[in-house]
């Protein structure tokens, strides 16, 4: 279709994949155990382009399968098996209730969960066995249960409405190529969307949250660097007789400062290590809490940021630190030695 309007967008794709809905919400139904209540919740079904060019990451697998790629694979070659997404498995999150105990939180290895699918129109059902659970950062896209297309068919018949999802050789220009999709194939009321904007879009209240906390603690960095200079200002007035005596005693212009500056860096040099220090600590219990959204995943330090934040805090605070400290050391022997 994109090829008769008159677009070449499909020069760019890498591959193409489906995933058939049954309709709403309501328009599926599970349950976990023959003496539960069947439950509203979405059940989907993915092609063998799905299956082969989504890379969709998981959380964890069932026992017998050996990666990811595997417990993928099993939906083109079985037809009782399925994959789930974490919201399902975290309790608390997600839009509707629906929650599968038997898959414990945090663990990447669990022992397969058998689920039943309902259509509530035809009353078709089927047992089929969770192998997977996709990652928490991609279930907000990704949500639902997962089933092989085929037996999806047989559950619930011809699917209302399929969404088509496209890997691009070059992902940069995924905005670019949705516009020209959407643009090409308007009269077929197709619509378009990066899946890398959307995110974006989704993410911009707590993003926007996190920038507005790191200001608050920028600021607190600068007023932390000032004090220091404050300090140090402070230091060479209240010590004028104490500077007198060592230049006195023989101590030099650069032994002095030499001596200010090292004062500074001791204060300097505890207070980054001390933060950091315990920013890791209380950064490492949150992310590996078994309440934090998300738990299980691996705990990361961007070390990057962290050094250079260090070395700009040390190399501010001795800059704040050189003019008093130099100041100090100009003080003649006898003025400093002066009783006011």
């Amino acid at each position: 279709s994109l090829r008769e309007g008159g677009s070449d967008a499909a020069e760019g794709f890498r591959a193409v994949g489906r995933i058939s809905l049954a309709g709403g919400f309501n328009a599926s139904e599970v349950r976990e155990g023959v003496d539960a209540e069947f439950e509203a919740y979405q059940v989907s079904g993915v092609d063998d382009g799905f299956v082969d060019g989504g890379h969709v990451p998981l959380e964890a697998r069932a026992t017998g399968y050996d990666s990811e790629e595997a417990v993928w694979q099993a939906l083109k070659t079985r037809d009782d098996v399925a994959l789930i997404d974490a919201f399902a498995v975290e309790s608390g999150f997600g839009p509707q209730d629906f929650s599968v105990s038997g898959i414990p939180e945090g663990q990447d290895i669990f022992d397969p969960v058998t689920l039943e699918v309902r259509d509530p129109v035809s009353g078709n059902t089927k047992e089929v066995d969770i192998i997977g659970v996709i990652g928490f950062g991609s279930s907000s896209t990704f949500f639902g249960i997962f089933l092989p297309e085929q037996t999806f068919m047989d559950i619930f018949g011809e699917p209302e409405l399929s969404w088509h999802y496209v890997g691009l050789k070059s992902p940069s220009k995924s905005k670019d190529l949705a516009k020209e999709i959407e643009s090409t194939l308007l009269t077929a009321g197709v619509q378009a969307e990066s899946l890398k904007e959307r995110a974006d879009r989704e993410q911009a209240l707590s993003r926007n949250f996190f920038y507005l906390m790191q200001a608050f603690m920028g600021l607190g960095l600068f007023v932390g660097i000032a004090a220091v200079g404050d300090i140090a200002f402070r230091t060479v007035v209240e010590r004028r007789q104490q500077i007198g005596m060592l230049r006195a005693i023989g101590y030099k212009r650069n032994t002095v400062a030499l001596s200010f500056l090292m004062e500074s860096s001791f204060v300097t040099l505890l207070g980054i290590f001390s933060g950091i220090g315990l920013a890791l600590w209380l950064s490492y219990f949150l992310v590996t809490s078994s309440d934090f959204p998300g738990n299980g995943s691996s705990y990361f330090v961007p070390w990057q940021q962290l050094t250079i934040i260090a070395f700009f805090t040390y190399g501010a605070s001795l800059l704040m630190t050189f003019i008093p400290s130099r100041q100090a050391a100009s003080i003649p022997v006898a003025e400093a030695l002066r009783y006011e």
